[in-house]
């Protein structure tokens, strides 16, 4: 997937373009496009295979009747406020209130709020900027964080322009100052100048899927009125220029005999070109023609993608669609992150001591990984290797506040494992119980998943059930582990691509009498009460974990110890999954439509 460095230009209303003189800004896509794919064409035949099988979804219908219109996916996001040594207020320094108020009218351009200029006939798309309430280190944060970048005088002088340092320095050097795990956070970065070589920039943003992620704004820019960040995710979820495929040079139309293929790839945005090169400048088009259809321009000047003099206030459904499909393909640690509540889960424990992996023999940007872990109350989404991350090996038995990442499984009692791969190319998962706990994982009894050819879009699961040997109420260490398929794995090998990640377990006994109830079947009941998830049983529920249709944790009550369990659920005409955990360490699934 691209990790392609986008240019926006601004979103202004058009009596701002009047009251102001502004200087005039132009992208450099193509060329940095071109200039990427060079560098990595593997990444240019990964995109191209996710386009073609977005295209063959949009054409069968199955793409827009499998997305669920209703939800509403919130991004928690970090928002770092670099400053010049300028007092906290000025202008280039924002003050919190100003970025809140930024944030919350950007969400505005996301609903189609009035209240943002929105007009009533766009589209949704469908996600919701929050501030994080937990900082990596687990203490409570606002999403707002001060980078102090007095210290660099040519930032103090000159920003951030990637292509010209001579007075400025490079978006690298910023965030080395300060990134939060993007696969947790958002990170959005507010500098007081951004720059290229085409001139003065008002940001710009990564496309999903890559080993960037991360968005810069200018502090002018980020502002209430101005699209600019809506514009900015838009290409963090995939989505392009309206006028993708423009010629400046011969001032070609882009080419749109197959609209999900060509162009922007969507389909009900019009084919037509950047409006930075009408021949009126600085001029609203609507009520214009459209030189590339020969008809009255149909909204596609006031799209929120476009490069317009018109007041951006329109996504199109098949934006939307677009976005929501390479949201939830790329997006899920970010969807289901819990940096968002300011509740955190308790994670420490202490193990024994085992090999862990140092380095890795051929670090790249590969996209090979551990995305998600499901085991019982285990929960975890993670980002895959990431040469920037240089996360290699991920230990999450620790003081870790990001995510479940701590269980506790019945002895006698299969519970399921589930490992999503990296977002690219096939894989190898295995996983490795610690079951004596010695510290060591023997490579036949404690080996507990072993599937190959896993690619992304694809799960490798394992019924797991303890040997009657397994240590038990103490914790053991679970290594899962993704790697390049056919690559040979053990566990303690070295990386040579992918990730080991490794998760705490406790194995509870279970007596004679307990063992008897699981073999009779309790007597529990899943089903939905109106608006709520209501679980019964004749034993006490010890925990529930509910999920939308995809895959997002809704809840994870792990504290319930009752007979009863109500939750409400606001989706509508959404598939619920729930799973409840009774006291003897059965493991209930019902699906559920609301």
């Amino acid at each position: 997937m691209k990790k392609l460095l986008l240019i926006i230009v601004s979103g202004l209303a058009c009596a701002n373009f009047y009251s102001q003189k502004l200087e005039f800004q132009e992208c450099g896509t193509d060329e940095l496009m071109r200039k990427h794919y060079e560098r990595h064409p593997e990444q240019k035949a990964q995109d191209d295979a996710f386009n073609l099988e977005l295209s063959k979804l949009i054409k069968s219908g199955k793409l827009s009747s499998t997305l669920n219109k209703n939800q509403v996916y919130e991004i928690p996001i970090v928002v770092h406020v670099v400053g010049d040594g300028s007092a906290i207020g000025t202008v280039n320094n924002k003050s919190d209130a100003d970025i809140i108020a930024w944030v919350n009218y950007t969400n505005g351009v996301f609903s189609g709020s009035t209240t943002s200029g929105m007009s009533g006939t766009s589209a949704i798309l469908p996600v919701k900027f929050v501030f994080a309430k937990v900082n990596p280190s687990c203490n409570p944060t606002n999403g707002i964080n001060r980078i102090n970048a007095s210290h660099l005088p040519k930032y103090v002088s000159g920003g951030v322009n990637n292509d010209n340092t001579t007075n400025a320095v490079t978006a690298s050097e910023i965030t080395a100052l300060g990134m939060w795990d993007t696969s947790k956070y958002y990170n959005i970065y507010v500098v007081k100048k951004l720059a290229s070589n085409s001139g003065t920039l008002n940001g710009f943003a990564y496309y999903p899927g890559g080993s960037n992620d991360y968005s810069f704004m200018s502090t002018s820019a980020s502002a209430v009125n101005a699209q600019t960040l809506a514009h900015e995710f838009g290409h963090a979820l995939g989505l392009r220029h309206t006028h993708e495929g423009y010629s400046e040079s011969t001032g070609a139309c882009p080419t749109n005999t197959d609209c999900t293929l060509q162009g922007d790839l969507v389909c009900d945005t019009e084919p037509m070109k950047s409006l930075y090169h009408s021949s009126v400048p600085y001029t609203c088009q609507t009520g214009q023609v459209n030189p590339c259809t020969s008809q009255v321009y149909a909204g596609g000047e006031r799209n929120v993608m476009a490069y317009t003099f018109c007041f951006r206030n329109l996504f199109t459904q098949g934006q939307s669609d677009r976005a929501t499909a390479q949201l939830l393909q790329y997006r899920q640690s970010l969807i289901n992150s819990p940096v968002a509540s300011s509740t955190t889960p308790n994670n420490s424990s202490v193990l024994a001591a085992t090999c862990t992996p140092t380095s890795m023999t051929n670090p790249g940007n590969f996209n090979i990984g551990i995305t998600s872990v499901k085991f019982a109350n285990i929960n975890n989404y993670s980002a895959n290797y990431k040469q920037a991350s240089n996360n290699f090996y991920e230990n999450f038995t620790g003081n870790y506040c990001s995510g479940i990442s701590k269980t506790t499984i019945p002895s006698n009692t299969a519970t399921v494992l589930t490992v999503a791969p990296g977002t690219s190319n096939p894989h190898i998962i295995k996983a490795y119980i610690d079951y004596n706990n010695d510290g060591q994982f023997n490579e036949t009894t404690e080996l507990v998943l072993n599937q190959s050819a896993i690619s992304s879009g694809s799960v490798a699961t394992a019924s797991v059930t303890p040997p009657a040997s397994a240590v038990t109420n103490t914790p053991l260490r679970m290594r899962v582990i993704g790697e390049f398929n056919g690559t040979a794995v053990t566990a303690c090998y070295t990386p040579k691509y992918g990730q080991v990640e490794d998760y705490s377990v406790i194995i509870t006994s279970q007596n004679l009498l307990a063992t008897e109830s699981v073999n009779k079947s309790s007597i529990t009941q899943i089903i939905k009460d109106e608006s709520f998830v209501q679980v019964k049983s004749d034993l006490k529920i010890s925990a529930v974990h509910i999920y939308d249709a995809s895959g997002r944790l809704l809840t994870s009550r792990t504290d319930i110890k009752s007979s009863e369990f109500r939750f409400p659920v606001n989706e509508k005409n959404s598939i619920i999954t729930v799973t409840a955990v009774l006291e003897n360490g059965k493991v209930i699934n019902k699906k559920l439509k609301f």
